[in-house]
């Protein structure tokens, strides 16, 4: 019996001595991480973009394709990974819409509404399994079309000059009177 009692004190012992730190961090609650939102500055003035329309006509229409192509792949599968893909595709649309001249954006203006209106119809979810085929082959048309027709270097005269803000002008210095 004072064998079984000093094995039950020693025991104890080393569990005090070794304690349970692993254990106690398991069940410490951790401090909540805060997001802070990204500034986005929509008047122009002291804050300018960064840089030129040319990177970012090049930029958007990278990641267009990329989200296109997503799209397509993704097409029957999943309808919120579809129906986000449908939306990037679209807002880059947009915005390489936004970086091309007057003549320009009319051409490109059909394509610009027929994505609209199957983005439309991917996000509300009104589509049948059968219509797959259907919006397939009309999203692989647009891509076509953009692919074809838009791509930087048919396009890089094309697209809006950057605007720089000088300041305003200096005035010009009037003859002095002795000098006339």
């Amino acid at each position: 019996m004072k064998k079984w009692m000093s094995g039950l004190v020693i025991l104890l012992l080393v569990l005090n001595i070794a304690g349970c730190a692993s254990l106690q961090k398991k069940f410490t609650r951790k401090k909540k991480e805060t997001r802070v939102p990204a500034a986005i500055y929509l008047q122009e003035g002291a804050y300018q973009k960064k840089y030129s329309n040319d990177y970012y006509y090049k930029t958007h229409f990278t990641l267009w394709k990329t989200w296109h192509d997503d799209l397509l792949d993704q097409l029957g599968g999943n309808r919120k990974k579809v129906a986000r893909c449908a939306q990037e595709a679209m807002g880059h649309l947009n915005e390489i819409n936004n970086y091309l001249i007057p003549e320009k954006q009319a051409q490109l203006k059909p394509q610009l509404d027929e994505m609209t209106q199957i983005t439309r119809q991917l996000d509300s979810g009104d589509y049948a399994d059968s219509q797959m085929g259907g919006i397939r082959v009309e999203l692989e048309k647009i891509g076509r079309i953009v692919g074809n027709n838009f791509y930087y270097d048919k396009v890089k005269n094309e697209i809006i000059e950057d605007q720089v803000d000088l300041g305003e002008p200096a005035p010009s210095p009037s003859p002095s009177p002795s000098q006339q």
